[in-house]
């Protein structure tokens, strides 16, 4: 093969790699993980309605959920 032609099949390849990459990016999982900012339903009263999930217990469907007044154990929609 020429140089040519070896530059175009990377560039073909380049071009399909960059194509699946900005695809995976675009799926969003509606999974709770770690990190996530949330809002919190009802909170109660002196809690704060929005924070960052600290910890998941998928087996209890329990996440806690820090706050600048403190920390939030809530239980999550399972999907």
């Amino acid at each position: 093969m020429t140089s040519r032609k070896v530059l175009k099949k990377i560039e073909k390849q380049l071009a399909d790699l960059k194509i699946e990459l900005t695809q995976s990016k675009v799926k969003k999982t509606d999974r709770l993980d770690i990190g996530d900012e949330v809002n919190v339903l009802n909170p109660g009263r002196g809690q704060e309605s929005h924070g960052k999930v600290t910890k998941v217990n998928y087996e209890t469907g329990r996440a806690t959920v820090s706050t600048t007044k403190g920390k939030i154990s809530r239980v999550f929609k399972k999907t």
